[in-house]
């Protein structure tokens, strides 16, 4: 009897034993599955949009320029006898910069002057002798030709004579010279890098739902990170016609410097006092260019790309008009490894 107890309780014991291995099994399958499952789905972050109330306010972005910038070329030849400036000069508008060797201009002056006043008397004698009939009208019209193609050519002369000493055509800083004394000078030669940064300008643009609210003569706010205080502008001018990405030329002039340089880099604050109401989502949650852009919206765990319309950029975020609505979930960070139908996790 007592050893049929002990039977039983070994068999009790193993049965026992085969449940628990069995149920460990079926528990390790399912933590299997699962693992397989999450390990599928690619880790994004995952955001649910909504409406947000932002200023219209914006910024925009480009590099400081001389109001007046010149690549000063040589219009006449010849060799180089002075030169009376240098890198860093200020030099006002019709100031002589340049002396070239006119000897031979000269000479041809002084010929050409000569024969052009000879000519000249000949014709008023000629035209006298004509009303007493002392020379025909063809010799009188002989004459005048003879007398204008001197004229020309003393002219000519007299104005090669005058560009022999050249002179600034503006007013401004000799930024770079390119010529030496002695060198021959030819048509097309360049001479001297001037710029006027008595005032500066500021091209930058703007899309084309930013143009609609600016205009031309508003005052802007410009701010370059290498001057702690920022100066203000004039709107100039404004372009008609969108270039490349449907952005619009803006420039922007700049009377009082403040410190600023041409050249720096600087951001135009266009302040307004408006506020609107739309969705706003991460710059980095947009995928493609700004005239096609798109989201990965998630549904039940799986991204779908959906087309979207951008209007004002605010900061790190861009506004959305359509596509998206108050609640859904896009991925926002992580976009690299997501295409159309990917299974995805959030990671947050």
């Amino acid at each position: 009897m007592k050893r049929a107890i002990n039977i039983l309780v070994i068999l009790a014991i193993i049965a026992a034993i085969i449940l628990v291995l069995r149920m460990n099994k079926k528990t390790n399958q399912q933590k299997t599955e699962l693992a397989s499952m999450v390990s599928s789905a690619v880790p994004v972050q995952i955001d649910v949009v909504g409406e947000e109330t932002f200023s219209t306010q914006f910024t925009s972005n480009g590099t400081l320029e001389p109001i007046r910038e010149l690549a000063y070329v040589s219009d006449v030849s010849g060799r180089i006898l002075k030169i009376l400036v240098d890198k860093g000069s200020w030099v006002q508008k019709g100031q002589t910069l340049i002396q070239v060797d006119d000897e031979m201009l000269k000479a041809d002056y002084l010929s050409s002057e000569a024969t052009y006043k000879a000519l000249k008397t000949d014709y008023e004698r000629f035209a006298k002798a004509k009303e007493s009939g002392g020379v025909t009208a063809q010799q009188l019209d002989n004459m005048h030709m003879q007398l204008i193609s001197a004229e020309s050519r003393y002219l000519s002369s007299k104005r090669r004579l005058a560009d022999a000493t050249i002179k600034a055509p503006i007013a401004g800083y000799i930024n770079e010279r390119y010529i030496e004394v002695g060198a021959y000078l030819n048509p097309g030669a360049r001479l001297f890098d001037i710029i006027d940064d008595s005032q500066l300008k500021l091209r930058c643009n703007v899309t084309e739902a930013q143009v609609l609210r600016i205009a031309k003569g508003q005052q802007v706010q410009v701010k370059s990170d290498a001057i702690e205080e920022g100066t203000t502008g004039t709107i100039l001018f404004i372009g008609k016609k969108s270039g490349v990405g449907l952005s619009y030329p803006v420039e922007i002039t700049i009377n009082n410097k403040n410190g600023l340089l041409a050249g720096m880099y600087a951001t135009a604050n266009f302040e307004s006092n408006s506020q609107t109401t739309s969705i706003l989502i991460p710059r980095n949650a947009v995928s493609g260019s700004v005239k096609s852009a798109s989201v990965f919206v998630v549904k039940n765990g799986t991204a779908q790309h959906r087309d979207v319309v951008i209007g004002n950029m605010v900061g790190t975020m861009v506004e959305i008009t359509q596509g998206l609505q108050s609640g859904d979930s896009i991925v926002v960070a992580g976009l690299i490894n997501v295409a159309d139908g990917t299974k995805v996790i959030n990671s947050k």
